[in-house]
């Protein structure tokens, strides 16, 4: 939901060349980057030659902090989309606020885990600072462009939306046994979830800081040298695109839990909040894009349209939440009836025909409904395989194209709106195809 600034600002892209950038110990160094040499170009002894020192350096190098005085092709300057999106990142922190309370009133009836997880947000806004405090003192860098700290900040929100998923799925679990969703019958406790964080961000540092060690090998200038196109020095790595995509998927996953929340429960207020959460994802798709660019300062509207998506999206939020508080009242006004008994195994049926849609539409949110017979640590475990999975054909995929190395906005924004506008097309399915039912 919130993927504030981490991504802010503009980084040296690709087309700069004899930038001047610092070291990790903040001495001085020239690298002259250029546009990126396919591998045609290397029959020329002079050419490879150059690229060989191009892949050495470009691992062992890192790329100078921002310049507010890049103007971009809206002929704004990176201080001044800086300015804006500063100001959109912190008036997004209101409306989520607003989300907060409204959530948390008795008669929505929100499962206590996915409460904990909205709520665990926080932890990833306000922990980002440090992370961000530490990459501009030691690296004189945005923390985007330092990977491990990235990495471990991003994790912080991966986990958000873990404990969401896993509370929304323990709350069907409860309301097909008849509780209703409001987590008397619990399975799973919040220690057993904060050992799964502490086990996940220790992980995550190791991993990251591996990757970070194995940067000047030779090892993986030869890797890098196998490929058309050659990474610029702050290309996140393999475990930070993992952690990213697994953030966009886990959140899909959210939105189609909330949606079979709402028809399990009777609770058609719940769908507000897929709804809602739709210019989330999209922020977080923007988020991502820009580091498919490389963090190129010819993007930073993108950063600025995130910062914009965010605070659509808690806003969108918060209206939902408040929907379904009222909802719960004039439930609560009503005059007590007998409840239907319904089998689990009926109930079960009911929750996976749900969110299928039809073929056409078939999305990642889908996976919460094709996994709804697996354990929590089942659902994990292929949550992970799948974004490692998709990451690697991210990271990879985009050395052997172009595009990535000549940013435009045109293309950053297609990226954005397009799965966005499709996301959109299924809800809209699925709410029309309720409302005939």
């Amino acid at each position: 939901m919130f993927h504030v600034s981490l991504a802010t600002g503009p980084a040296p892209g690709p087309a700069t060349v004899g930038r001047e950038t610092r070291d990790a110990r903040g001495s001085r160094a020239t690298r002259v980057v250029g546009k990126p040499k396919r591998r045609s170009d290397r029959s020329s002894p002079l050419v490879a030659s150059s690229m060989e020192t191009r892949v050495t350096t470009t691992r062992s190098v890192r790329t100078r902090a921002i310049d507010p005085t890049f103007v971009d092709a809206f002929g704004i300057t990176g201080a001044e989309w800086e300015q804006v999106e500063g100001g959109l990142f912190g008036a997004s922190l209101a409306p989520y606020l607003g989300f907060l309370y409204f959530l948390s009133k008795e008669e929505t009836k929100c499962p206590p885990g996915t409460l904990f997880g909205f709520k665990f947000l926080l932890a990833f806004v306000f922990g980002t600072i440090p992370f961000a405090i530490v990459a501009k003192v030691q690296y004189d860098e945005i923390l985007a462009n330092v990977d491990i700290l990235h990495g471990v900040a991003e994790s912080l929100l991966t986990m958000t939306n873990v404990f969401i998923v896993l509370g929304f799925r323990e709350g069907l679990r409860e309301a097909s046994q008849g509780d209703g969703g409001n987590g008397t019958k619990k399975t799973t406790s919040l220690g057993d979830i904060g050992a799964a964080l502490f086990c996940a961000l220790v992980a995550s540092n190791a991993v990251l800081g591996a990757s970070d060690a194995m940067a000047s090998s030779e090892v993986v200038a030869t890797w890098d040298s196998t490929w058309p196109h050659v990474e610029p020095s702050n290309a996140l790595s393999l475990p930070t695109w993992v952690i990213h995509v697994s953030s966009l998927v886990e959140w899909l996953i959210a939105m189609g839990l909330a949606w079979e929340y709402a028809e399990v429960t009777n609770r058609p207020a719940w769908k507000g909040l897929t709804w809602g959460m739709v210019p989330c994802h999209a922020s977080g798709i923007a988020a991502c894009t820009f580091h498919l660019f490389y963090n190129s300062p010819a993007l930073n509207s993108v950063v600025a349209m995130q910062a914009f998506l965010t605070v659509v999206g808690n806003t969108t939020c918060a209206i939902a939440a408040y929907r379904i508080s009222k909802e719960g009242e004039r439930l609560n006004e009503l005059p007590a009836s007998e409840p239907v008994a319904e089998s689990t195994e009926e109930a079960s049926l009911q929750v996976v025909d749900i969110s299928l849609g039809t073929e056409s539409l078939k999305g990642w949110e889908d996976l919460s409904a094709a996994w709804a017979s697996d354990s929590d640590a089942v659902l994990l475990a292929k949550l992970a395989l799948v974004s490692v999975v998709a990451s690697a054909g991210v990271k990879y995929g985009s050395l052997l194209v172009d595009f990535p190395f000549e940013p435009s906005v045109a293309s950053a924004f297609s990226i954005i709106f397009i799965p966005t506008l499709l996301n959109c097309a299924k809800w809209n399915q699925l709410s029309q195809e309720s409302a005939t039912n």
